[in-house]
């Protein structure tokens, strides 16, 4: 199978998909943070810091 993110020719088992945008992603494209894969620096960045600062108008 190739990885849809790179084209990299890996095994069906080292597929996997972000639990944030459910991108589907190879374990050598992922990347390790937090305990966690995730398909892009963005997905890891949304996992740590959420969707923003909330203004006080939401409140």
């Amino acid at each position: 199978m190739k990885c849809p993110l790179f084209g990299l020719e890996v095994p069906e088992s080292e597929v996997q998909e972000c639990f944030i945008c459910h991108a589907v992603f190879c374990q050598y494209c992922g990347m390790h943070d937090y305990g966690r894969t995730f398909c892009s620096a963005r997905c890891r960045g949304f996992f740590f810091w959420g969707d923003g600062d909330n203004d006080e108008k939401d409140y």
